[in-house]
């Protein structure tokens, strides 16, 4: 792992803070997918807990020199300061190889819209969801409203292979706003109850796309060929050179 801040090796005191944003990202070939949309994301959230901008080109710059020309990495992009930018260069990750089982908690992250630091809570579900033998937490309101996994947005496959994504707090991410470019796809509340409505769920983060098996003790229809285009589509977006 590498990490620097403004184009240095990172000193220890760059990392500890709790306080900040980050976007997460995949590398292939020197490139990544909605590279455009994880900058808007960093100036957004920089303008909201910093209350000043965040220049795309900065951003470009530093993490094309964290890079040192590697391919295909994971990175994250990490401020916990107004005029620090911290890059964290990693192996690449994949998506889990088979279809996972989620455990519904009663959790919502707060400042959902924000991809902030210091999510104890989400990772403290998904350990202990984990050790009753799940895959991951999915979050949701005191009402019972799905709003997202610990680690990425769920998406729910209508029949017709339309995605709808629940209208509850989470967040905007950015492999989610490459399959509604790419999907036709609404929003709306999902009771847990509701789940079994659907034709299929998945997950979507920077990392891929997963099939979801199941919700509690509620086995999900298998999405097959529906789930198989929204992959084949986002397959198509393009890998913009960083």
């Amino acid at each position: 792992m590498r990490i620097e801040t403004d184009g240095r090796p990172a000193a220890p005191a760059d990392l500890f803070s709790t306080y900040g944003h980050f976007t997460a990202m995949q590398v292939r070939d020197g490139g990544v997918q909605g590279l455009e949309n994880h900058l808007t994301r960093l100036d957004a959230a920089h303008r909201e807990l910093f209350g000043q901008p965040l220049a795309g080109e900065r951003v470009r710059d530093l993490v094309r020199h964290a890079l040192d020309g590697t391919a295909d990495a994971s990175v994250r992009v990490v401020l916990r300061h107004a005029e620090h930018v911290v890059v964290t260069v990693d192996e690449p990750h994949f998506p889990p190889a088979t279809p996972q089982r989620l455990r519904s908690v009663p959790y919502l992250r707060p400042f959902a819209h924000v991809k902030h630091l210091g999510g104890f809570a989400q990772a403290e579900w998904a350990r202990r969801v984990r050790l009753d033998g799940y895959d991951d937490a999915l979050l949701t309101a005191p009402d019972g409203a799905v709003a997202e996994s610990s680690i990425a947005n769920i998406g729910f496959l209508e029949a017709d292979g339309d995605v709808l994504w629940p209208d509850a707090p989470q967040l905007h991410g950015i492999a989610m706003q490459l399959v509604e470019a790419t999907t036709p796809s609404a929003q709306r509340p999902v009771p847990l109850a509701d789940v079994t409505a659907f034709a299929g769920a998945f997950l979507v983060n920077s990392i891929g796309v997963v099939a979801v098996a199941s919700i509690d003790d509620v086995t999900l229809p298998d999405a097959g060929a529906l789930l198989a285009g929204v992959v084949d589509r986002l397959a198509s977006v393009p890998w913009d050179r960083v």
